[in-house]
C-alpha cells in the first residue's frame, strides 16, 4: 500500500470520510499550486468541519420538525408596519437566548406569527443550539398519551430538553381537560427553570387565557412564567393569506372581464 493509500485508508478509519474523499485532489492542487504543508493542512480539515458542520445542523432541522423554512429576511415588515423590525433583528443576533427571554407574538391567524417565530428557532439551529416546534394542542395530547402510556417523564424531554421550544397556535384549539393544562404549565415552568426561551404564537390576547386553560389560576401562572422579562409582539395587520385569496379573487376576475370582450 502506498503512503497515499494508507493515509486516505487512516482518514476513514478516523471516520474523517470528507477528508478521505479530497484527500487525493486537494494534495495535487497542492502540488501544482506550490502549497506549504500549513496551508494543505488547514484547507484539508476546513473541508472535514465543513462537512461536519453541515451534517450537524442537518440532524438538528430533522429533529426540530420546522413545519418550513423561512427566514427573518422573506418577512415583508411594509406589510405588517406594527412589527418593529429593529426589535426583530435584535431577536435575530441570538441575545434573546444568552438573556433567556421568552419571546410572544400576538395576532390574528395569518398576520406573520409562525414565519418570525420559525425563522428565528432556525437561526439558533444554524448556531448550533437544539430547537424544536410544535402546536399546543399537539403538545399537550402528546403528553396526556405518553402519561397514560407510562412514559411522561422520557416524552416530556421532547420539550423541555431543547435550548429554544416554539409553541405555535396557542389558544386555537381550547384545551379539554386539566391535564392537558397541567402538562402545558409543567413544560412551560421546566424551561423557565431552565432558563431555556420559549416562542410562543396565539391568537387570543392574554386575558382570554383562562378560558383558554379552563383554569385562571393556571392560566396566570403560565403567563406568570412567560411574561417574565418577555419580549411581546402585539401584530395587528391583515392576513397574508386573505391578501393572496383577494389577489386570486381580482386576478380571476379580471381575466373573466377579458374573457367577454
Amino acid at each position: 500500500m502506498s503512503l497515499y493509500e494508507q493515509i486516505k485508508a487512516d482518514l476513514g478509519y478516523l471516520k474523517l470520510d470528507a477528508a478521505a474523499g479530497s484527500f487525493a485532489t486537494l494534495a495535487e492542487q497542492a502540488r501544482v499550486e506550490d502549497w506549504t504543508h500549513i496551508d494543505y493542512l488547514a484547507r484539508l480539515i476546513a473541508i472535514q468541519a465543513t462537512a461536519d458542520r453541515d451534517r450537524r445542523l442537518a440532524a438538528r432541522m430533522r429533529y426540530a420538525r420546522f413545519p418550513f423554512h423561512r427566514r427573518v429576511e422573506d418577512f415583508d415588515f411594509d406589510f405588517q408596519p406594527s412589527i418593529d423590525r429593529a426589535l426583530v433583528d435584535d431577536l435575530a443576533t441570538l441575545r434573546f437566548i444568552d438573556e433567556r427571554r421568552p419571546v410572544l407574538f400576538l395576532g390574528q391567524p395569518g398576520c406573520g406569527k409562525t414565519h418570525l417565530a420559525v425563522a428565528l428557532a432556525i437561526l439558533a439551529a444554524e448556531a448550533g443550539y437544539r430547537g424544536y416546534f410544535s402546536t399546543g394542542d399537539a403538545m399537550v395530547k402528546t403528553m396526556v398519551r405518553a402519561d397514560h402510556d407510562g412514559v411522561a417523564a422520557t416524552k416530556i424531554k421532547t420539550y423541555t430538553a431543547p435550548t429554544v421550544l416554539v409553541i405555535d397556535d396557542v389558544g386555537l384549539i381550547r384545551l379539554k381537560s386539566a391535564a392537558e393544562a397541567a402538562w402545558f404549565f409543567e413544560i412551560v415552568n421546566t424551561r423557565y427553570e431552565k432558563g431555556h426561551p420559549t416562542i410562543v404564537t396565539t391568537n387570543r390576547g392574554l386575558p382570554d387565557w383562562g378560558e383558554i386553560f379552563g383554569d385562571t389560576v393556571v392560566a396566570a401562572a403560565i403567563l406568570d412564567r412567560l411574561m417574565h422579562n418577555a419580549i411581546v409582539f402585539n401584530i395587528r395587520g391583515p392576513s397574508w393569506r386573505l391578501r393572496e385569496h383577494d389577489s386570486l379573487q381580482i386576478a380571476t376576475t379580471e381575466t373573466r372581464g377579458k374573457g367577454t370582450r
